[in-house]
């Protein structure tokens, strides 16, 4: 008998996991006392960092996060083809048809089927029983202890996690095997077959097939000129080539996001020195009309759960033609250039993949908090060593449902 659990959105994973109020969460803090039943496992500090994961600007807040139903998904890799003459000028290849004509032979798209895996993140921390003993009995100025480190590891968790989702592949077998453990990062996903036929080289063949791992025939840029590419660019004009970021390539890759997806993007991500290049085409002595509304208040949406608006969170942004633009110090450059690329993304829902974005982060399991140590019986065997230890884990996959909705600019030069 299925034990499948029918969560159909974000918010009832996460009650179901936590199994706390956000009113709950928010009120109670990182707190020192016995963590819930027998000592392992505390919903309550799972619940904290997740908020912490999503209630900034962040690259991982940004992306929407969605329950993971099916291992997969179905996507379109090209449109349906002509429509034949079904006789002898009966109808065009459109479908245009002579009155009382004949019905054409039926068409459809190409479906290709990808299949996602989730992915094990872990963030481990301990301290040994002397720091413990000391931070709880003495009157050292001592820091370290498990009580202490569970903020700071929420937050290097979530830098981590944000640095899966920017990491640009490595051309070593491998260092990428290994990297493809981690969340498929945005670079693989955003890519191209002129991208791939750039940075592909015969000890990475596979360098930009996103979920490569769980696909053996699945996205194959490689063989596949044209099928899976999103819109990748350089402001020279040539991949591989740098140059300076200027408003007419911003336009241009909007122009073609809008056109080969039909949809308007809904976010841009860059690094820091990205943002800056954005400000120094719009802000230096006005030469453009100003398009960069820098005092925007922008408020990250998880799938309907929004977070403060502006400061009150810490999002305080610019928004680009409309778009809210997020720096992140996570963002990575494309070897050629010297400031981080640039991600146009389109977040919203996909009507072909019901109760899925058209790219977010696919959640099996968010993030959850263990313990083992001296509140617990049997303390040391159960950790075979004078230490208390704890982690953050969490189970998920990046995904996408539509490579032409989202557009990359790398190359990019400083031009400052």
């Amino acid at each position: 008998m299925s034990n499948y659990l029918g969560l159909r959105s974000i918010d009832q994973l996460i009650n179901y996991t936590y199994n706390v109020s956000p009113d709950e969460i928010m009120k109670a803090g990182f707190s020192t006392t016995d963590p819930g039943a027998g000592g392992n496992y505390n919903p309550l500090f799972g619940a904290m960092a997740w908020a912490n994961f999503n209630l900034e600007a962040n690259i991982f807040a940004a992306l929407p996060k969605y329950v993971w139903d099916f291992s997969g998904f179905r996507i379109y890799n090209a449109k349906a083809g002509t429509f034949a003459d079904a006789g002898s000028s009966n109808n065009s290849t459109k479908g245009g048809t002579v009155e009382g004509g004949l019905i054409a032979t039926a068409v459809k798209p190409t479906v290709q089927e990808i299949t996602l895996k989730p992915k094990t993140l872990q963030y481990v921390f301990e301290a040994s029983e002397v720091l413990e003993q000391l931070v709880d009995n003495s009157r050292d100025d001592n820091f370290g202890s498990l009580a202490q480190q569970r903020v700071y590891a929420s937050d290097q968790f979530k830098e981590i996690v944000n640095q899966m989702l920017t990491a640009i592949p490595s051309d070593v077998t491998a260092t990428d095997t290994l990297q493809r453990l981690d969340l498929e990062s945005l670079d693989r996903i955003v890519s191209s077959y002129a991208e791939w036929n750039f940075e592909g080289h015969a000890t990475v063949a596979t360098l930009y097939d996103p979920w490569r791992l769980a696909n053996s025939n699945g996205v194959n840029r490689q063989n596949s000129a044209g099928t899976w590419d999103s819109h990748v660019t350089s402001p020279s004009g040539t991949i591989g080539t740098a140059d300076v970021l200027t408003d007419s390539v911003l336009r241009s890759a909007l122009a073609n996001v809008r056109i080969a997806a039909g949809k308007e993007p809904t976010v841009m991500i860059g690094g820091q020195d990205t943002y800056s290049e954005v400000q120094s085409i719009y802000m230096n002595a006005y030469r453009i009309q100003n398009t960069a509304d820098l005092r925007t208040e922008f408020s990250v949406s998880v799938n309907g759960v929004e977070s403060f608006t502006g400061t009150g969170a810490g999002l305080h942004i610019s928004t680009i033609y409309g778009l809210p633009f997020i720096p992140s110090k996570d963002t990575t450059q494309s070897a050629e250039g010297s400031v981080d690329d640039l991600f146009i993304l389109n977040t919203s829902a996909d009507k072909n993949n019901p109760n899925k974005p058209l790219l977010g982060i696919q959640t099996l399991k968010p993030i959850v908090y263990y313990e083992a140590g001296k509140r617990q019986q049997g303390y040391p065997f159960i950790n075979e060593a004078f230490t208390d230890r704890a982690m953050y884990n969490m189970l998920a996959e990046t995904g996408c449902t539509n490579f032409k909705a989202h557009a990359k600019i790398r190359d990019i030069a400083s031009g400052i």
